[in-house]
This record gives structure tokens, sequence and C-alpha cells, in this order.
């Protein structure tokens, strides 16, 4: 299943990431461990951001 990484934007295999995070019953997907802690930190900075397009 392809997914966007709700931290850098970019395209990417769902299955082929060991970084994911649950926030508000609804499962993140991150491209790298850097986007899973920027998004732990700030997570609404975030989602605010999916929620626009």
């Amino acid at each position: 299943m392809k997914v966007v990484c709700p931290v850098c934007n970019k395209l990417f295999e769902a299955e082929c990431t060991p970084y994911k995070t649950v926030y508000n019953e609804i499962m993140y997907y991150f491209d790298t461990e850097i986007c899973q802690i920027a998004f732990s930190r700030e997570p609404e900075r975030f989602i605010a951001k999916c929620e626009k397009k």
C-alpha cells in the first residue's frame, strides 16, 4: 500500500517501513526514524497539514 509520510511528504510503500505510530486511532507511517520523532514531538502540526489536502 502506498502512503505519504506526514512529515516529509514522501510517497513510499507502508510495508517497507518499521516506523509507524497510532495517533487518535489512525495509523501514520513514516519514511525515516527522524520523521517519526518529529511527528511524536508535534503531532498536531503534521495532522493539520494532512487534513488540508
